[in-house]
């Protein structure tokens, strides 16, 4: 009963966030505001090229505006161009230095957390022997990037993105890292395979496996199309899957939920008001 209490306390404390990225331009400032009014606890900052060097934007006034509006932030550490997993060593180390580059212009901010993709172009899932290589690349930038004194003051989480359950669970236990639990990639990975008949049990393994090592998820809804399925979508305030991570965050300790929600495939690009309901249904105890 204590352990339970506990698990409820801590989700109770946790922390709604919206997204943001340069792409928004002009809006940016409309969507923080609205983030604020809505009742979101910080925003997630992508950091997408010109950011963080130059803009016509600039990243510091974005998180000025932030921090006037009650909010706090976080990074989406870059991903495009980046290759952390990639087998070929020269690219993997290229692509550390460039996220070390990256991050050295934001770590003097105070942030929640910052997200970080593992990722290749290779086809490691139709070439099983390189399998191996892979997530050895992983696992040495991962702990390359935590042993990095001019990020040590950064909490930094690694996210799912193409990685079945078994080759990420081994990345970060081998790495000793934190993680950031993609539940919507993780049902896309399950609906294009044999698994798309068992999605909630999919949604639940990927959370118990990971369990303890989870302090930050990220979540959108979800459109299915035969064996297609696209993500980051608007999220319906009964959404099934929202309910049921709902009941299983009792039991964990995550500290961020992010909403990582861009469009309404019917209505184009998508605003912080039309999130409010599944907010209060978040905070809602």
């Amino acid at each position: 009963m204590a352990k339970l209490k506990l698990a409820m306390a801590c989700s109770a404390r946790m922390r709604i966030g919206f997204p943001i990225w340069y792409g928004y331009g002009d809006r940016l400032q409309k969507m923080i505001s609205e983030a604020a009014d809505v009742g979101f606890d910080y925003i997630e900052v992508s950091l997408d090229y010109p950011w963080p060097f130059r803009g016509a934007y600039r990243l510091e006034d974005v998180i000025r505006d932030a921090f006037d509006h009650g909010l706090s932030i976080a990074f989406h550490a870059p991903w495009r161009d980046i290759r952390l997993a990639s087998p070929i060593s020269e690219v993997r180390k290229t692509s550390v230095k460039a996220f070390e580059e990256f991050m050295a212009k934001v770590s003097r901010y105070s942030c929640d957390y910052v997200v970080v993709h593992l990722s290749s172009d290779q086809a490691v899932d139709r070439i099983p022997q390189i399998r191996e290589e892979y997530i050895a690349s992983a696992v040495k930038s991962v702990k390359e990037i935590l042993s990095l004194e001019s990020l040590s003051s950064l909490k930094i989480v690694f996210e799912n993105v193409r990685e079945d359950l078994d080759t990420f669970k081994r990345i970060v236990s081998e790495a000793g890292s934190e993680v950031c639990l993609d539940v919507s990639h993780a049902i896309c990975l399950a609906a294009r395979s044999s698994k798309k008949n068992k999605l909630d049990e999919e949604v639940k393994r990927w959370i118990r496996e990971l369990g303890s090592l989870i302090r930050v998820m990220h979540f959108s809804g979800l459109r299915f199309m035969g064996n297609w399925v696209r993500d980051h979508v608007i999220i319906p305030k009964y959404d099934r899957y929202l309910k049921l991570v709902k009941e299983e965050l009792r039991n964990l300790n995550v500290e961020n939920f992010l909403l990582e929600v861009f469009e309404d495939p019917d209505k184009g690009e998508v605003h912080p008001p039309q999130l409010r309901e599944v907010v209060e249904f978040l905070k809602k105890s």
